[in-house]
């Protein structure tokens, strides 16, 4: 099995407790972590401040840097956490979500999608709580529509650096495993 993941800085790896940004090795990030829990090839697709495809041109050149990997893939995409944190609504952002989706599909018929609604930030005071909550109902209606495999990481509680944002290495590590465990029971 080759295994896509798409996402924002927390795929790509983006270590928030460096004063100059760095990155966590390919030990330490989730996607590789995955990869080798699983057995399978890995392509950490992610890009920091990367947020759901809203206009035709940030699509197609999305579509066309996940379609060099081939088809018969698993893509897992993750987004939203710029998109609530830029002020987006979360019903405005599934609806981004199912352009991109659908056009994912088409260009990738022989592909699966698994959705994941992104663990919230650790803002103070619960500031993004809610709309994160918002934006997870909303990924979870769009997977059943699409007939997608859906992942809800709220209730994961991954741990983020100072930042309140970007995981730790110990958040790359649970984040890694909770969802190696959630894919094999559905892939089963």
């Amino acid at each position: 099995m080759k295994i896509i993941c798409y996402g924002d800085s927390n795929t790509y790896g983006y270590d928030g407790d460096t004063v100059i940004g760095g990155r966590f090795p390919e030990t330490e990030r989730w996607p590789e972590l995955l990869g080798q829990m699983l057995g399978c090839e890995v392509f950490n697709c992610g890009l920091n401040g990367r947020r759901v495809p809203r206009f035709q041109r940030s699509l197609e050149a999305d579509l066309a840097q996940l379609r060099r990997w081939g088809d018969r893939a698993l893509v897992i995409v993750m987004l939203g956490t710029n998109d609530i944190l830029a002020g987006a609504e979360a019903e405005d952002t599934a609806v981004h979500m199912r352009a991109f989706i659908t056009a994912l599909t088409a260009a990738m018929p022989e592909s699966a999608v698994l959705l994941c609604a992104p663990p919230a930030v650790q803002a103070e005071g619960g500031v993004f709580d809610q709309a994160f909550l918002a934006l997870a109902d909303a990924y979870e209606r769009l997977a059943d529509e699409l007939e997608l495999i859906y992942v809800n990481t709220l209730p994961w509680q991954i741990p983020t650096g100072g930042d309140g944002v970007h995981f730790t290495a110990r958040g790359h590590r649970l984040f890694a495993m909770k969802l190696g465990q959630t894919l094999k029971e559905a892939l089963q």
